[in-house]
């Protein structure tokens, strides 16, 4: 999978990002009270066993933008009434068949996405010696303001760029996706178990390789880490802080620093 940076509309964004709560504590393990995740309220799963298309209008006669794929799922915005869903896609509104979709309900419990009343700081090794800024600061906004169709979504600002992401904890499991797709995939299928497999990011296989892991970044030790494999992806899943390590081929790609 490759990790280069690519332009569309007014933000840039990359194909695989590490996130987590920005925190002084060295050691992380428990949640607390005031733990809050984006409401799930506008999020859609699709339907299992349905083949579901974006439309660029309200009708099946008009263009098709993607095919998606499998554990995949929408942000909503609206509803028409021949039977459609207005969707956001990627800096613009689109269109799937309502009857494709259907409502989910929120994590309760231990969550695996951040916290959205707290900002963060990362560090992307990737960037040292190139015009991209090796660490961002991200924080929860509700709308973009150069396009009223992205809402609610985690905003990465980094010099000389900025991209964005969204992320819905659910009760099947945590989904995330990159503005620019327009979908998100699902990136910890629940209940968690080890070896655990299913069809996530891109359509590859994702498994659970560990659901008790103690990892240190550069923020800290964090304990009993869900760890995933997707394709030569390996992600870190601190439960109650979210996503703190990406790592390509066993390179940190991207970590919560502190």
């Amino acid at each position: 999978m490759s990790y280069s940076f690519k332009k569309t509309g007014t933000f840039i964004t990359i194909t695989a990002v590490a996130f987590s709560i920005l925190t002084l504590t060295p050691t992380f393990s428990q949640a607390k009270s005031t733990y809050k995740t984006a409401s799930v309220e506008q999020f859609r799963e699709v339907q299992p066993n349905k083949t579901v298309h974006i439309f660029s209008k309200p009708s099946a006669n008009s263009k098709k933008y993607v095919k998606l794929p499998k554990n995949s799922g929408v942000v909503v915005t609206g509803q028409t009434k021949n039977g459609f869903s207005k969707i956001r896609y990627q800096f613009q509104y689109a269109y799937v068949k309502t009857s494709a979709l259907k409502k989910v309900s929120a994590k309760t419990g231990t969550h695996y996405a951040r916290d959205i009343s707290k900002k963060y700081r990362y560090d992307v090794p990737m960037n040292a010696g190139s015009i991209y800024a090796r660490t961002f600061t991200a924080s929860f906004l509700k709308t973009y303001k150069p396009s009223p169709a992205v809402t609610n979504f985690w905003f990465y600002k980094s010099s000389p760029t900025q991209f964005g992401i969204t992320e819905y904890d659910t009760s099947k499991g945590l989904y995330t996706g990159d503005i620019e797709d327009g979908y998100l995939s699902l990136s910890i299928k629940y209940p968690i178990k080890k070896n655990l497999i299913w069809s996530g990011e891109l359509g590859q296989k994702t498994k659970i390789t560990q659901t008790k892991a103690t990892v240190k970044t550069k923020a800290g030790t964090f304990k009993n880490v869900v760890v995933t494999q997707n394709g030569k992806m390996t992600y870190y899943y601190a439960p109650n802080k979210g996503l703190i390590q990406t790592k390509d081929r066993g390179k940190t790609f991207i970590q919560l620093t502190k």
